[in-house]
């Protein structure tokens, strides 16, 4: 509920001047920086708990557990927020990402607060996670979790939890068991659902009118009466009615309202008959339990004759304890007979047909059906409106239909282009009163109208939809919906347009501009080359738009895959680099042109001051401690040495290399430790990412040989990267590089034993 109303604020919410920042502060944002600072430190309030100076006191312990429920609740919101599309799937994965690190000091019982946060992330949003792109986010995250639930160092409870997720996605995120309503039921749901149980029934009620109508001569099994008493001479209904085992007996087994407990034989019973007689209460027990129409029916209905006191004498001392008490009332403690203002006779919802109401004498209605259970009527309860509200009603007028909607807007569009009056059109727009499931169309029309107009038209139009979204008339996804519906019909009016992918293009540059969306929904709709070079188009209208600094700055933000973006056949870094300087876009990824020209310095003096002077003149101070710059770098390095050791020429990498290739590569990467130290010292980060950068380099040369293992003894040997480099690489999850499953395989042997002799070494200093 909390997040559906967060969506609604975000689409009507007005927008703020911060003063103590330039531009614009949206409810989205703030809602966003507040889950962030939520889950960043939701760890930090057991830490008051967590000491070790005694027990917690009941007041301490009642804190801590508000604390965690408040914890769990955070994560739940934060999850319901990515099922509603409020935060993106990357941000939804850092957060998974978060909650699975393991951090150095950290042992897997510590983690317990962050696991049960996990579990119910994945409860809340697993399923709109787990697809076909992500396939292998997920697998990782669901392989750590199966490894996690085998640890004893976890609370059962914790394991459990783990288990119940795991299990979820293998039923394709189905629930164990559905929840029913928990609420309470009335008393006809309550009979009904007793009257099923083994096909017997536990009291007596009035069934609806219309039974006696469609059962006439017929009791509520279906059969007739001469066909019941004829199973009752058999023997066929004996267990049901019949003996100290049937349910309507002299022991009055059952409980609850309508249930006649016939312990005594001087009981008054209450029986309706059709000819307006009541039962003679002298009478003992229950001669009949059901009676036909008139007397002689009576006579061949009555199918289930009670046995006699002396036999139920005999019944009771056989009944379990908790019936013993019903048989110590005397005759004149209790009163069957149901009061004036009973339930039985007043009716529900108010009031009651007169045909259903019984009469003074105690009489049914004529042609009521005689009782099997006390099942009162259902009468719907018809609500009286006040003539205001009717009055309001017929004022309301309904809103326009599809046709109308359309015509609307063509008049608007024809006064507005005339004037370019934006207040104006956008009074209009809102005077339609459309409704929302027809925005999105609404806007791809606009779009649409204007592609064949002038340059300026467009540009009114785009001013147009940006004015929507400001007043609230419309919001980024009715535009985004809109957006596609326009790329859908791209194909059948690129006839008539010749240029309406830079026309597509324009629009989508000035919403990206406008912050009507971000540049990742519109990238959204073209992966994999679809529509293109329309992605390359809207990039250069960006730049256009927003100038060369702003559109690196949001393209960087975005983390848009740019290789998959293209067509397939050209994904990859070298053809997308050849495209890219095609479209004047390559300073989008000055790495890439980075490496292109490391490498040939690299073939013409692979020494380290060489390489150090290279880089010094051509790069950036500021790219120096970029992740990006140390792939390249590290990358460009090991091209190097293993083209001039153990990938040369005639070299099988299936094969393990010769000890003296071995050897020449080992010397290769100690000439050039140098530089690789002078970036890498004392930056654990920037060592995760040479580390990355070897993973991918050995998955592009399909893994040679020991290579992976090698190069990881290496570059610790040589203290490129320290220890705990090595465990952060372990414990990351990421998909952005390739190759990670295989080359953990390859080296976890490896990292076991180095995780040990740290350990070791530990325990030494502290005995020192």
């Amino acid at each position: 509920m909390y997040a559906q109303l967060c969506r609604r604020l975000c689409d009507d919410a007005p927008n703020f001047d911060d003063p103590n920042k330039s531009g614009t502060t949206t409810f989205r944002r703030l809602l966003l920086n507040k889950c962030q600072d939520e889950f960043e430190n939701r760890s930090k309030t057991f830490a008051a708990f967590d000491r070790d100076d005694g027990p917690l006191t009941p007041e301490q312990n009642e804190q801590k557990m508000v604390a965690k429920r408040k914890m769990l609740g955070n994560i739940r919101f934060i999850g319901e927020l990515g099922k509603l599309d409020m935060l993106s799937e990357a941000i939804l994965h850092k957060c998974i990402k978060q909650l699975l690190e393991k951090k150095r000091t950290e042992s897997v019982g510590d983690r317990a607060e962050d696991l049960e946060c996990l579990c119910q992330i994945m409860r809340t949003c697993g399923r709109r996670l787990d697809h076909d792109k992500a396939k292998s986010l997920m697998d990782q995250y669901f392989d750590r979790m199966r490894t996690l639930a085998g640890s004893s160092e976890l609370p059962s409870r914790i394991r459990f939890m783990l288990e119940d997720c795991i299990e979820l996605r293998g039923n394709n995120w189905a629930p164990r068991k559905i929840a029913l309503d928990q609420g309470p039921r009335t008393i006809q749901q309550v009979r009904e659902a007793a009257a099923k149980v083994a096909g017997r029934v536990h009291g007596v009620y009035y069934p609806p009118p219309e039974y006696g109508r469609r059962h006439q001569g017929k009791d509520f099994f279906g059969g007739s009466m001469k066909q019941l008493r004829a199973q009752r001479d058999m023997g066929g209904l004996s267990d049901v009615f019949g003996g100290p085992q049937g349910i309507i007996g002299d022991a009055g087994i059952g409980t609850g309202p309508g249930v006649i407990q016939d312990n005594h034989d001087d009981f008054p019973a209450i029986n309706w008959q059709r000819n307006g007689n009541m039962r003679n209460q002298q009478n003992t027990g229950y001669n009949q339990f059901v009676g036909g129409g008139g007397g002689n029916q009576r006579q061949e209905g009555g199918y289930n004759q009670y046995q006699q006191r002396n036999a139920n004498q005999q019944q009771q001392n056989s009944l379990p304890p908790r019936f013993m008490k019903k048989n110590q009332f005397n005759s004149g403690e209790i009163s069957l007979r149901p009061t004036k203002d009973s339930m039985v006779f007043k009716p529900q919802g108010g009031f009651m047909p007169p045909s259903s109401k019984p009469s003074q004498g105690g009489t049914p209605p004529s042609g009521s059906p005689t009782p099997i259970m006390m099942q009162p009527p259902t009468i719907p309860i018809q609500q009286a409106k006040s003539s205001g509200d009717k009055s309001k009603k017929d004022k309301k007028q309904p809103p326009p239909s599809k046709e109308d909607l359309k015509k609307l807007t063509e008049e608007m569009l024809t006064e507005y282009l005339n004037t370019k009056t934006v207040d104006e059109a956008v009074r209009s727009v809102r005077d339609m009163r459309a409704p929302k499931k027809h925005l999105p169309e609404l806007t791809c029309h606009l779009m649409t109208h204007a592609l064949n107009r002038e340059d300026s038209d467009r540009e009114a139009i785009s001013d147009l939809i940006a004015a929507l979204k400001k007043d609230g008339v419309i919001s980024s996804e009715h535009f985004i919906e809109g957006f596609e519906g326009l790329l859908q019909q791209m194909s059948d009016l690129e006839n008539d347009v010749p240029l309406i992918k830079s026309y597509t293009a324009a629009y989508a540059a000035r919403a990206v501009k406008d912050d009507l969306v971000p540049l990742t929904d519109v990238a959204q709709p073209m992966e994999n080359g679809a529509h293109y070079p329309l992605f390359l188009l809207v990039l250069q209208q960006l730049h256009k738009l927003s100038g060369r600094d702003q559109l690196v700055t949001v393209f960087t933000d975005s983390r848009i895959n740019m290789v998959k973006m293209l067509p397939e056949i050209d994904q990859n870094k070298e053809k997308m680099m050849g495209i890219l300087e095609g479209k004047g876009l390559s300073f989008l990824f000055p790495l890439l042109r980075m490496q292109a020209e490391l490498w040939k310095a690299l073939q013409a003096d692979p020494t380290p001051a060489a390489i150090y002077k290279w880089i010094k003149d051509n790069v950036e101070t500021r790219l120096h401690t970029d992740p990006g710059f140390v792939n390249v770098l590290m990358s460009s390095i090991l091209k190097y040495v293993t083209q001039e050791s153990t990938l040369g020429e005639d070299v099988d990498p299936a094969v393990m290399p010769g000890k003296d290739l071995v050897e020449k590569e080992k010397d290769l990467v100690d000439r050039l430790k140098p530089v690789l130290q002078k970036f890498l010292h004392e930056h654990v980060d920037l060592q995760v990412s040479a580390l990355y950068a070897l993973q991918v380099h050995c998955f592009n040369n399909s893994f040679p040989k020991g290579m992976l293992l090698r190069m990881f003894m290496m570059m610790y040997d040589l203290e490129i990267a320290e220890e705990d480099a090595f465990f952060r690489w372990k414990e990351d999850i990421n998909d952005e590089f390739p190759g990670k499953g295989k080359a953990l395989f390859q080296v976890n042997t490896w990292l076991q034993w180095l995780e040990t002799a740290e350990e070791d070494e530990s325990e030494e200093e502290e005995d020192d």
